[in-house]
């Protein structure tokens, strides 16, 4: 299911929900609305549980696995057992709007690096076309075609391996941790891994869960491997008696700032207006970190178009020169 969908999806519910439809009715009108094949699938998963008995959780995990996440799963489930099952819409609503968002502006950011690319591969060849053209040749466009080829072969590849080594990274430590470091992008999976977890965290404990059970959905939730491994840590410091901040601060998982805050707001008994906090800060720093990537990652796509583009004209160049000298060689 696409982003823009699962928005649209969460922000009637929450809407419906939020004026004391009940869950069934809410079901039939969104059906009879005629949505998108997943909406529909998401939908009537949920509606069959429910007529096995079931909760929301569990019919959705039961019948609509394949369009659900982690984050979705933890928060309906909190929300479910608060009470506050329209919150928990309310709260995905905006997160996949953001990060529809995100993603929407990353690949418009891209467009033009990509069609600059194109031009760089094709323009060089005009001079070869014209001057066959003029002899009466036919013209071999093989040497524009391998570098198109290839160039979508990178493109292609990069997509893939980024796509493996994040879902890679959403479990392992080592993996999350070195795509942490990459320049622009690993400012992006920290701060939206921030945001998930605080945001769980916060609908877990408005759910009135054990603290070991709301630390461990929240790194779970988080999709990275980091905080997943640092949450299982703290939880079992916790079941052994240590503050939820000690526990926080001794995995060294967590950012300082972060445990921080939340030593200080477990002094005062507002955790969680605290993780609310958080959740909505991390999500505009994620938000920020995705502009400036968006920014600064199509002026380094220029930069190997310029190098590229280079590289070709010095090849005519010198081609071209080279048959003029040949031409004043004596025998």
């Amino acid at each position: 299911m696409k982003l823009s969908e699962k928005a649209l999806l969460y922000r009637e519910l929450a809407k419906l929900v939020g004026a004391d439809f009940h869950l069934d009715r809410s079901l039939n009108l969104l059906l009879r609305q005629q949505p998108s094949h997943a909406r529909r699938t998401w939908l009537q998963g949920l509606q069959r549980g429910l007529e096995e008995g079931k909760g929301v959780t569990d019919s959705l995990r039961a019948h609509s696995g394949h369009f659900v996440g982690t984050l979705e799963l933890a928060l309906i489930d909190a929300g479910e057992r608060s009470g506050r099952l329209g919150d928990a819409f309310s709260h995905l609503a905006r997160f996949f709007e953001a990060w529809d968002v995100a993603v929407r502006q990353a690949m418009s950011a891209m467009i033009y690096p990509l069609v600059l690319a194109h031009m760089g591969i094709i323009l060089p060849e005009l001079p070869g076309v014209v001057t066959a053209s003029m002899n009466g040749e036919a013209y071999s466009w093989r040497s524009a075609l391998m570098p198109l080829a290839v160039l979508w072969l990178i493109i292609l590849s990069l997509f893939l391996l980024w796509r493996w080594l994040s879902r890679l990274g959403a479990h392992s430590d080592v993996v999350d941790t070195w795509l942490g470091r990459i320049p622009l992008i690993g400012s992006v999976r920290r701060h939206w891994a921030l945001a998930r977890f605080s945001q769980v965290f916060h609908a877990c404990l408005l759910a009135a869960m054990r603290m070991t059970e709301c630390i461990q959905l929240a790194g779970a939730a988080s999709h990275s491997g980091k905080l997943v491994r640092a949450s299982e840590d703290a939880a079992k410091r916790i079941a052994a008696g240590e503050t939820i901040a000690g526990a926080m601060a001794d995995v060294h998982g967590f950012p300082m700032v972060f445990v921080h805050a939340v030593a200080t707001a477990e002094e005062a008994g507002t955790l969680d207006h605290e993780m609310n906090r958080w959740a909505a800060a991390e999500s505009i720093e994620a938000a920020d970190a995705v502009q400036r990537a968006s920014q600064w990652l199509p002026k380094v796509a220029y930069g190997f178009v310029v190098m590229y583009v280079a590289y070709r004209i010095i090849t005519m160049m010198t081609g071209y020169y080279g048959g003029m000298m040949q031409q004043f060689q004596l025998p």
